[in-house]
């Protein structure tokens, strides 16, 4: 009764939020989730740039939308800090494997990002945090030139897009109930790259 009642006055409160800070009732629901149960922030990590966080959340949404369709009980949230506190500044080019024409043609897991540790090692130390998800994984493509939308219509085409899968077990994906997406971007030498870091679990 008394959680009953906690939860009615945080619905209450998100009610309150939005129409004060003109978010939206998903929005405030989403932060009101997040707070209860331990969920991160409803952005996909802010840049201090207003186009680049809406860049960001088009792409995260499209994102979630791939994979809600396999885990369709799954409740999303976005933001991966360590994808813009850790990853995104380590993030170079170099983690790309290209084919003979030069071509991006994935990740190299096996990178050398220090004298002892791999591109595979740095990026489970650094999403340490979600070692006990079914599902985690690194996305990275060169977005130059592409819209929000045909970023994440990159994902309809998953299979293409190049990635290292930190940590999967064999479940079922519709048994997953929360789905976490962290987007963002970096420019590299005149080139812009989407960084993208998907958590399911149970």
């Amino acid at each position: 009764m008394k959680r009953k009642k906690f939860l009615a006055l945080a619905l209450a409160g998100a009610a309150l939020t939005a129409s004060l800070t003109a978010c939206t009732p998903l929005d405030a629901a989403e932060l009101v989730y997040d707070s209860i149960f331990g969920g991160g922030s409803s952005s996909t990590g802010s840049t201090g740039s207003t186009a680049e966080d809406a860049e960001n959340r088009v792409v995260a949404v499209g994102v979630a939308d791939h994979f809600m369709k396999s885990s369709p009980n799954a409740v999303v949230s976005y933001g991966v800090s360590e994808l813009t506190s850790t990853i995104r500044p380590a993030f170079t080019p170099d983690w790309f494997q290209r084919n003979g024409e030069g071509n991006i043609s994935g990740l190299n897991r096996n990178f050398p990002i220090a004298a002892d540790q791999t591109l595979d090692g740095f990026l489970s130390d650094s999403l340490n945090a979600y070692e006990q998800s079914n599902f985690l994984s690194f996305f990275a493509f060169d977005s130059t030139g592409m819209s929000a939308s045909e970023q994440a219509a990159r994902f309809n085409n998953i299979d293409l897009v190049p990635s290292v899968t930190v940590c999967a077990v064999a479940v079922s994906p519709s048994a997953n109930t929360k789905l976490r997406v962290g987007v963002c971007h970096k420019t590299v030498a005149g080139r812009e790259y989407c960084l993208v870091v998907v958590v399911r679990a149970r």
